[in-house]
């Protein structure tokens, strides 16, 4: 397991090795998207995932230290549910 300068903050075989909130299964993304992209302040996030601010804090932290590394990881799971819908639909069942 590889920790972190925030010690909070860990990367092993568990979230298909994406770094995520010690002890939890929460990702950095998923407070990233709940930051970045919805708007959330911290204290709402800590909240809604059950984590200490401080849990929060560090995630982000973690994010703007490692932008490209999390960039990367939504992008290739951008590609993975892309490929997965189109063979989907190319296995599609007529009604």
């Amino acid at each position: 397991m590889q920790l972190s300068k925030e010690s909070r903050i860990v990367k092993d075989g568990l979230m298909s090795g994406s770094p995520r909130i010690a002890g939890t299964r929460i990702r950095v993304r998923d407070i990233v998207e709940k930051y970045v992209v919805s708007k959330d302040p911290p204290a709402l996030i800590a909240k809604e995932f059950r984590v200490s601010i401080s849990d929060v804090h560090a995630a982000l932290s973690y994010y703007y230290d490692n932008i490209e590394e999390i960039r990367e990881e939504v992008r290739k799971d951008k590609l993975f549910v892309e490929k997965f819908r189109k063979e989907m639909i190319r296995h599609e069942i007529p009604s």
